[in-house]
């Protein structure tokens, strides 16, 4: 929240930032204490120097600077201790608090809730192994080792395990310092625009992205090039939803509503009859509303926000990765209007977009999925005559069964159950009064003023129950 000026006002805005690299620190005895024990060596025999003060300090782990034995000025990152418990409990909670907005709130229940939380689960845990994190490192590395603008620090796998990662130390501005940056002289539109590139090239080139690059991640470093910190939550984009994210940005740039709803319905599902005339109209009044803004007016966090809207009114589900996808992007978005307030990030986006529907369109590509189609059919034609036959004996032998799945069932055996409930309450009630009534006439002792007593319980009983039955009933508003 602490990147989205557009939602969050600018003195929560400072307070939320705080939570990225000021979290408080645990003490620098436990530090010592989690390095010695995960790396099998005191501190000298692992490092020259080891700074007890942590650089900075997150909600997962906090980074010392040391000096290792060979010279080299490191980062190690150590995993606050018992955070994995605290972090189960968490999910625990949400995982029981999303199952109850799941069955009970139908609106809420087009988020996906459990999915959402088993994405996220799925994601912190990832986070805290520092041995993936280390690998993610490295893939990284590979990834832009030909572009000179970007920097990946490099990775001390024998000083690293699941819970502590050593790193080359990284000397630069963060990008949540503006006024540091100033003051160093250096240009941050040209910074804005850099990392748009970086978190466009991830996304549409190699389809494998730092999911959250908030100011606290980015850093400049002296020569101006860009360096990503932080590589625990990365996302990746399947190429097919490359290509319909791609067909939505150039839909949104051309005003082009059916394009924007054919990769919409291509990118999601839906689990009922959609009309899609109607998914159109709404998206061409969507599109309108931004039709005549120039693109630098555009917010990218205010056009998703709105086409997620559109998306869940039509009861449409997304993939649980977009939600990473689209959190960076508009991340971005944020960072870039922080550093320059006229940056344009759909601007940016637009050539990724259009180079990647060319791709999609390549002679090549387009070969190679001919030749993917034929492989495909060929083991099909080859492999139909078998399976029908193994289908045409399992149903000879009797061994085919049918299954029926009933959708959307529940409200209505919900009522039944509630009809049958009434009905046999109110025959209990009806047999009570009798029974009372049959007491009363026989004179059953003992007696209070010539009436039974068991007769008079009876009535009181009868009585309370009657009042509930139609209290319930007026209650719900059905007499």
């Amino acid at each position: 929240m602490s990147n989205r000026p557009d939602l969050i006002p600018a003195h929560f805005l400072e307070e939320l930032e705080k939570l990225q690299d000021e979290v408080p620190p645990f003490p620098s005895e436990e530090a010592i204490a989690m390095v010695e024990k995960e790396l099998g060596k005191s501190l000298p025999h692992l490092f020259r120097s080891f700074d007890e003060k942590p650089l900075a300090s997150g909600s997962i782990a906090q980074v010392h600077k040391a000096v290792l034995l060979s010279g080299k000025e490191v980062g190690v990152k150590i995993q606050r201790p018992r955070i994995q418990e605290k972090i189960e409990t968490d999910l625990e909670v949400m995982h029981q608090i999303a199952t109850l907005i799941e069955r009970y709130n139908e609106e809420a229940a087009l988020f996906q809730p459990v999915k959402m939380v088993k994405e996220f689960e799925r994601s912190i845990k990832r986070e805290i192994n520092f041995r993936l994190e280390a690998s993610h490192m490295e893939r990284f590395a590979a990834n832009f080792k030909d572009d000179s603008r970007i920097h990946v620090p490099k990775v001390y796998r024998e000083y690293s395990t699941t819970c502590i990662l050593t790193m080359e130390f990284i000397d630069g501005i963060r990008v949540s310092n503006l006024k540091k940056i100033k003051e160093k002289g250096i240009n941050t539109e040209e910074i804005a625009n850099k990392g748009a590139d970086l978190i466009l090239r991830q996304i549409f080139d190699h389809g494998f992205f730092h999911a959250d690059p908030h100011p606290g991640n980015l850093v400049v470093l002296p020569d101006k090039r860009l360096c990503l910190l932080d590589f625990g939550m990365m996302g990746m984009v399947l190429p097919r939803h490359q290509d319909y994210l791609g067909s939505i940005i150039l839909g949104i740039v051309q005003n082009d509503a059916r394009k924007i709803t054919r990769a919409v319905l291509a990118l999601t599902s839906q689990d009922a009859y959609l009309d899609t005339e109607r998914l159109e109209y709404e998206t061409y009044n969507l599109i309108k509303e931004y039709a005549y803004l120039p693109l630098q007016d555009l917010n990218v966090g205010e056009v998703f926000h709105s086409l997620m809207d559109l998306i869940f009114t039509f009861r449409l589900q997304l993939p649980p990765d977009m939600y990473l996808l689209f959190k960076a992007l508009v991340t971005a978005d944020g960072v870039g209007r922080k550093l320059y307030p006229d940056f344009d990030m759909i601007g940016h986006i637009e050539p990724f977009a259009k180079n990647l529907i060319k791709r999609r369109f390549s002679a090549w590509r387009l070969l190679k999925e001919l030749g993917d189609t034929s492989v495909d059919f060929t083991h099909l034609v080859r492999d139909m005559p078998g399976e029908a036959r193994e289908i045409l004996q399992l149903i000879k032998r009797g061994r085919v069964r049918f299954e029926f799945i009933h959708k959307n069932l529940e409200p209505l055996m919900h009522k039944n159950d509630q009809i049958s409930n009434r009905i046999a309450y109110s025959i209990v009630l009806a047999a009570l009064i009798i029974g009372s009534s049959l007491i009363v006439l026989s004179e059953v002792p003992p007696s209070w003023r010539g009436i039974p007593v068991i007769g008079l319980g009876g009535y009181i009983v009868a009585a309370v129950m009657g009042f509930g039955l139609l209290w319930s009933i007026i209650r719900h508003g059905k007499m």
